[in-house]
């Protein structure tokens, strides 16, 4: 009996519990979103989302000349869906956005459902783009800046001792919305090292900073050249090897320095550091100790090295032309596009005169006869276009004064004409009146004879 009736207990309790989780939690809507507050003509995205609802409802905004956007008619279909609307922002104010019931009603107990929800939403006016462009800070770990760090000043020195090869720069944006490039972790070599710090606005102004790095060297080796004195690398991670150049390394002043050779041509190139800092390759005579700026055209095969040229073609003048932003000592013939230059060939380690096209940009071997064949054959072009232009010349000059001529006698042929007309009128007036004069004297003639045959009658 006892077990009847807790069975009988449980049971009932069971009847009474509700079929649909919905219905124990009870019908409810909400509106949100990421952020409550924009800027003018950005958008923004609202989610409406239920529990046991299904039915009609709206979303609209409170002033659309703000934020504009939502649906004036939409439905649930399902209990826990939910929706996004996006919203777009017109101009500064705020506005609210409100979830509407239409026809809403519990999914379980079909109950109405009237209630609404509403967030407000602030728009405002978009933020002015920061012209700031100034560091914050600006340092060498370990070491101090010459002069102190001052935002308006743009060059720094700091001196390093001649075992440092790498230097920490650090560098501090005043503005977040600035861009920063350069700084870090800076590998140097002995003397100038020059290092920029770039910083650009938002509006994108840009603004350099620069530490001029300079790393002693107890024991520099130095040339002169076009009156500026040079100092040898010493550091082959400060060098670029070139193409068909092989890495080694080589003695001058009796001090091992990095170096390129090529072993076709038994060409050697160091590095010549300049003022500046700027590092550029040249070639070195180990047996003269002496120094030559490593020029290296290239062809479409080739690759030539210029050397210093042995007497100058006939018939050209020497010019300094520049090839791919680099000057060139050419030679150049009644502004031919072709330019003539001395070198060595670093594939083969043929030197001699090569011909460089100004206008496809091909290097090949002098030959002087192709040359002054291609030469002629221009010049015969050339000698035929001058005489086509001679000949109209001529023939326009012709045509010119035979014009002037004919205008100037035009008057006179038609005096002429004019004349015989008049001679011809007279003439035929004379022939006219000798003519009636004759017929009056045949007329008298007749008259007379008929009186002498009237007096014979009467006689």
């Amino acid at each position: 009996m006892r077990n009847k009736i807790i069975a009988s207990f449980l049971l009932s309790i069971l009847f009474l519990m509700p079929t649909n989780i919905y219905a124990a939690e009870g019908p409810w809507l909400k509106i949100t979103t990421s952020s409550t507050t924009i800027t003018v003509g950005s958008t923004i995205t609202i989610r409406v989302s239920q529990n046991d609802l299904a039915g009609k409802f709206s979303v609209t905004s409170s002033n659309s000349s703000v934020l504009s956007g939502g649906v004036g008619s939409d439905k649930f279909t399902v209990s826990g869906e939910s929706k996004s609307y996006k919203f777009t922002a017109k101009s500064a104010g705020s506005a609210k956005i409100t979830v509407n019931a239409i026809d809403l009603a519990s999914f379980s107990t079909e109950q109405k459902y009237s209630s609404s929800k509403s967030i407000t939403i602030n728009v405002v006016k978009p933020r002015e783009k920061s012209t700031n462009n100034n560091l914050k800070s600006l340092s060498v770990e370990g070491y101090t800046l010459s002069p102190e760090f001052n935002a308006d000043t743009l060059e720094y020195t700091v001196e390093l001792e001649a075992s440092v090869e790498k230097i920490m720069v650090n560098a501090e944006k005043a503005d977040s919305y600035a861009s920063l490039s350069g700084g870090g972790e800076i590998t140097v070599s002995e003397g100038d090292n020059r290092i920029e710090i770039k910083v650009t606005s938002e509006t994108g102004s840009e603004k350099t900073y620069v530490i001029n790095a300079v790393v002693k060297d107890s024991n520099p080796i130095t040339t002169t050249i076009d009156n500026k004195e040079l100092t040898v690398v010493k550091k082959a991670s400060s060098l670029t090897k070139p193409d068909l150049f092989e890495e080694t390394k080589i003695q001058i002043n009796d001090m091992e320095v990095p170096a390129f050779y090529n072993e076709t041509t038994k060409t050697t190139l160091v590095g010549l550091r300049d003022e500046n800092g700027k590092i550029e390759l040249y070639i070195y005579d180990q047996e003269k100790n002496s120094y030559q700026k490593y020029l290296s055209l290239h062809g479409t095969e080739i690759h030539l090295i210029q050397k210093e040229a042995k007497g100058t073609p006939e018939g050209y003048q020497k010019v300094t032309k520049k090839i791919d932003d680099i000057e060139y000592t050419a030679y150049q013939k009644d502004k031919s596009d072709f330019l003539l230059l001395y070198g060595i060939v670093l594939e083969n380690g043929n030197e001699g005169w090569y011909s460089y096209d100004t206008k496809e940009k091909t290097l090949q071997r002098y030959n002087k006869d192709i040359v002054e064949s291609i030469t002629k054959e221009y010049q015969e072009i050339q000698d035929t276009d001058h005489k086509v232009i001679i000949g109209f010349a001529v023939l326009s000059s012709f045509l010119a004064i035979t014009t002037m001529i004919l205008a100037l006698r035009k008057p006179r042929v038609k005096k002429v004409a004019s004349n015989e007309k008049k001679e011809k009128t007279s003439k035929q007036e004379d022939k006219k009146t000798k003519k009636e004069t004759k017929k009056k004297k045949e007329n008298l003639s007749l008259d007379e004879k008929n009186e002498e045959n009237d007096n014979d009658e009467n006689n």
